[in-house]
């Protein structure tokens, strides 16, 4: 009767509602904002309510938005006046001293490094590594000086169940689809399959061999 409790209770306990796990474009995002957060870290102290105008110098593809979208935030919530026009139509507009942040995307990319089992048997993984580069230059606007120069370099990687690639995937972004180099445990099995075989066959030659 006890066993019998036993199994029952086990048996109707709720289960643990499962770990969300972030899709490719938001683990993106948190790469970015890791970024973002080292670069306004390092950056000289700017009177909060300053006029700064982002620039993008270079950049990698459609993926740069992703950075852009984040800095424009981010910099919008510590309390600077941040505009995206070009440097003589926003100096017209304005009276007070402002400056430019000039950014360059280097590097920005969302990779499957593999994808796999970790033994014989088991699950199938997938190992998600985001990786950013930025570089920045901060202009005074009324001087032409720049005034600081920084470079933030960041990663992030994690590991989920092949089963929910196509959850955290996103059709109208390619980026968020990168290639996938799965390691087919046919390529390994196949050669050995193929090696028994045939030591097989030459053990039973020459074991005919010597019986004649």
């Amino acid at each position: 009767m006890v066993a019998l409790l036993a199994v029952l209770t086990t048996t109707s306990a709720p289960s643990e509602p499962e770990e969300r796990i972030p899709t490719n474009f938001e683990m993106l995002e948190k790469t970015a904002a890791t970024a973002v957060e080292e670069l306004l870290a390092n950056m000289p102290a700017v009177q909060r309510g300053t006029a700064i105008e982002l620039k993008k110098a270079r950049g990698v593809g459609e993926i740069d938005f992703v950075f852009e979208n984040v800095l424009l935030m981010r910099m919008q919530e510590t309390g600077f006046r941040v505009s995206i026009e070009k440097a003589e139509e926003a100096k017209e507009q304005r009276d007070d001293p402002g400056y430019r942040l000039s950014f360059q995307v280097i590097r920005m990319s969302l990779a499957y490094t593999r994808i796999g089992r970790r033994y014989w048997f088991g699950a199938k993984e997938v190992e998600r590594l985001t990786e950013i580069g930025i570089f920045v230059q901060l202009v005074d606007l009324d001087s032409g000086d720049i005034v600081w120069v920084g470079d933030a370099q960041k990663k992030h990687q994690d590991t989920i169940r092949y089963g929910q690639l196509r959850a955290v995937e996103e059709e109208q972004y390619a980026f968020t689809r990168p290639e996938r180099d799965e390691l087919r445990w046919s390529r390994l099995v196949e050669p050995i399959i193929v090696t028994g075989i045939i030591s097989g066959l030459v053990y039973l030659f020459f074991s005919n061999q010597s019986n004649e």
